[in-house]
């Protein structure tokens, strides 16, 4: 095992570049700060320019790779681009070569921006529609300007396109950009150039391109921001894209994702024909802003969502005919339940966010400008609220007092958003909190702290976080009023319970839930707590020969709340997770769709849906979503050792252990079970006997005995096992798991480990039986090392077949 790099000198040196060091002088002329990048052809590096004492970007062509073919195509990206002069595409300054120990170095300099990728960014958080529609107008822009400068993109993809920190979108990297007149247009030798899975149709089939085919590219992108996938899938990115010549574009209109003012745009752009797309960027500006000035017309907050119907999908939430009334008051405990209405009945909240109050440097203002911009877009996004946009707040900016109940008065609102930035050095402190109109009384409140070079990530953690805690306070405020102080108490302790993963016995959540619904049988946040517990405690193995049928308990619980609370994204959550645990995969998927059509920032969906992407197909979007979770809900940390085996089943070792130990950080647990099994399957997998004899000790001593999974380990470390062994404690340890989802990972399990013991036979039996039941792990059956020997069994391919289509079943229109 070799140790991972700890300095940019060292990863300079390792990559080829002999001479580009990390603090030293290249060129005579450029001092080297940092690596910014690498690609299939060099790096690019920020530096500091001696000459003029500004930062730029160089980029250097790595002498292997500098064919006669490279050079000419490096040097034809100095030309084109320095056609181009707008503040949507990147600048180029100077082509140079500079000759080292090893041959001669070909580089360029070019403006540097200071932010990230839209890659990057899209790997952290999904954008609100309203930037989405921002990044692609100033896209549409750039591309404008390139094209009336005689000049194709042709590999325009999200790592192309980088944000500046304050809010610039720049198209970058015109290696392969082609000009359309002179002697450009020659260098076109007819191979297919470009990232396959942004190409359009005609340059996947090698056909005369133009201007429309970045216009295609641009469809994919927003199409991918929007949705987080691609509209075409297949197994190999060249696959992705033959598929969008043979497979009809998706119907954008069935897309929730997808706002119906924008879909008419998407089309158009993604369509097959060259004649059938806008005839120009200009035209595509003008598109999108007329998109964008339609989310101030958005009646549920999303752009061309249509506003909430009655019916089992998305619930009634009314439409005001009066000044709202503030119902956010918690009621006077003891109360009678009777005449206060449901959230259901309720009409829309309207809430405002006022502007943040800046201290800090004045070249600086802006970014507490930005962060409130983007809470109003994120919280826009959520049902049930009207949310008033910075044209109506931005009058109280300079005043002192902000007393909630004036100005909510003013703004016919019934909640406000008031919060403070602070900026001292590069150290960030963001403070919010969330004021009720009626009596002036804080209901919420949290503080971020990061630094400013962080500040989009802060400001998309912040938005979504404020939204998803905003839309719990509401929710469970409204509802208040359904239940006595005695029974909200009941519930208070039931979701603490929750929280930490007790969920039987008298004390667990379970028993509190029931509490509170035997006190007030009708309050909804109960409701759906109680069926998600029920559905937890189901997937814990058997611990008591007298434990109640978990799974029967479960379905009814799913059952009252889909009849008594199914206007709250719980509801549907908790109805997705019993459809995954029955193997009813498609179910799952629409329930946790519905979910997030009712609470777009729901964690716990977000994780959830995470989980089976990252199972059943979708790996990379189910990253995303992990991610997502975890950041809208810090607590959800068991999204981090998905992520961690993600890592692993690619052979990421350095990436499976900054995971792990992202998550010991973040959830205060030392050496705990999920960590820890964790650590024993991935020694396991990679035959790491004394990683695996460690973890086994680890384990056994500290005595962490969840459902006899330390069998298994003591198992592994066994020498004298074989197959009767393992066949016996398998026997011993299946009945207990009565949950389907739960009985195909002790399968899983039983195969790692017949398989570690080379026991082929046995482990192929397990994998048939995990895969006749509701296995869709894919990714797990596609890349656990252990299981190589056993793929090339014709019993393999049908189980497999199996899997795949049961996952592919998942995401089928």
């Amino acid at each position: 095992m070799t140790e991972p790099h700890d300095t940019d000198a060292t990863m300079a040196v390792s990559i080829g570049l002999d001479g580009v060091v990390v603090g030293r002088v290249f060129a005579e002329r450029y001092l080297v700060e940092t690596l910014l990048g690498r690609g299939g052809m060099g790096a690019v590096y920020r530096v500091r320019d001696r000459a003029v004492d500004e930062v730029v970007a160089l980029k250097l062509l790595d002498l292997d790779a500098a064919t006669p073919e490279a050079i000419e195509r490096f040097r034809r990206e100095v030309r084109l681009a320095r056609r181009i002069t707008h503040r949507n595409a990147v600048r180029t300054y100077d082509l140079g070569e500079w000759p080292g120990p090893k041959g001669v170095f070909r580089y360029l300099t070019m403006e540097y921006i200071d932010g990230e990728s839209l890659h990057q960014l899209a790997a952290r958080i999904r954008p609100s529609v309203a930037r989405v529609i921002d990044f692609a107008t100033q896209i549409a822009h750039g591309l404008a300007a390139m094209h009336e400068a005689g000049v194709v993109h042709r590999d325009l993809k999200p790592a192309n396109v980088l944000i500046e920190r304050g809010g610039r979108v720049v198209i970058t990297d015109f290696g392969i950009a082609r000009g359309v007149q002179a002697s450009d247009a020659t260098l076109n030798t007819g191979a297919v150039l470009g990232t396959p899975a942004y190409m359009s149709p005609e340059q996947v089939v090698g056909e005369s391109i133009d201007a429309r085919s970045d216009l295609y590219s641009l469809g994919l992108i927003v199409f991918e921001l929007l949705t987080g996938s691609l509209p075409f899938s297949g197994a190999t990115p060249m696959v992705v894209a033959m598929a969008r010549l043979h497979q009809p574009l998706p119907d954008l209109s069935t897309l929730p994702a997808i706002p119906a003012g924008l879909a008419p745009v998407l089309e158009r752009l993604l369509a097959r024909a060259v004649e059938d797309r806008p005839a120009s960027a200009r035209e595509l500006v003008d598109l999108f802003e007329a998109a964008a000035r339609g989310l101030d017309n958005r009646d549920s907050g999303t752009l061309g969502m249509p506003p909430a119907t009655s019916g089992s999908q998305t619930p009634s939430r009314g439409t005001p005919t009066t000044k709202p009334r503030s119902t956010l008051g918690t009621p006077t405990p003891g109360t009678p339940t009777t005449g206060t209405p449901s959230l259901a009945s309720q009409a829309p909240r309207a809430l405002a966010v006022l502007p943040f109050r800046f201290r800090g440097p004045e070249s600086e203002r802006y970014v507490a400008e930005t962060l409130s911009d983007e809470l109003i877009d994120v919280l826009s996004t959520m049902k049930g609220l009207r949310v008033s946009g910075s044209g109506a707040t931005a009058r109280f900016a300079a005043d002192a007092d902000r007393d909630p109940r004036t100005i909510g008065k003013q703004l016919e609102v019934d909640a406000i958003v008031d919060g403070t930035v602070q900026l001292a050095g590069t150290k960030l402190r963001v403070a919010a909190r969330l004021l009720d109109v009626a009596s002036g009384f804080q209901l919420w409140s949290e503080r971020y702290d990061g630094a400013l070079e962080d500040v989009f990530e802060l400001q998309d953690k912040m938005g979504k976080r404020i939204a998803e805690a905003l839309r719990l306070e509401l929710e469970h405020i409204a509802h208040r009023g359904e239940a006595s102080a005695e029974a909200i108490e009941a519930y208070l302790k039931g979701r603490a319970s929750f929280r930490a993963w007790d969920f039987k016995g008298p004390m667990g959540a379970i028993a509190s839930f029931q509490t509170c619904l035997a006190l007030a049988p009708e309050f909804k946040p109960a409701l759906a707590g109680h069926a998600i517990a029920c559905l937890r405690a189901w997937f814990v193995p058997r611990q008591q020969a007298d434990e109640p049928n978990w799974g029967e308990l479960a379905e009814s619980a799913v059952a009252q709340a889909l009849a008594g609370a199914p206007e709250l994204a719980e509801t549907h959550l908790a109805a997705a997770i019993l459809a995954a645990h029955t193997g009813r995969y498609r179910d799952a998927a629409v329930q946790l769709q519905r979910a997030l059509q009712i609470a777009p920032t729901y964690a716990a969906a977000h994780e959830y849906i995470g989980r089976l992407q990252l199972e059943a197909g979708r790996p990379d979007e189910g990253v995303r979503h992990l991610e997502l979770g975890f950041t809208l809900d810090p607590s959800l940390v068991f999204a981090l050792p998905e992520i961690a085996r993600y890592r692993a089943l690619r052979g990421d070792l350095d990436g499976y252990r900054r995971e792990i130990q992202r998550y010991l950080a973040a959830s205060g647990r030392l050496g705990d079970m999920p960590s820890t099994m964790l650590a024993i399957r991935v020694a396991s997998w990679t035959r790491d006997q004394a990683e695996l004899d460690h973890q086994v000790a680890g384990l056994l001593a500290a005595s962490m005995e969840t459902f006899s999974l330390s069998t298994f380990a003591e198992q592994l470390v066994n020498r004298e096992a074989n197959a009767e062994t393992i066949a016996t404690m398998m026997g011993r340890v299946l009945p207990l798991a009565r949950n389907p989802r739960f009985t195909a990972l002790i399968h899983q399990l039983g195969a790692e480990l017949a398989s570690f013991h080379r026991f082929d036979d046995l482990a192929m039996h397990y994998v048939n039986e995990a895969a006749q039941g509701v296995l869709v792990d894919l990714d797990w059956l596609d890349r656990c090392p252990l299981l190589a020997p056993l793929r090339v069994r014709p019993e393999w391919v049908d189980a497999r077949q199996l899997v795949r289509a049961r996952a592919e079943a998942i995401w089928s229109v």
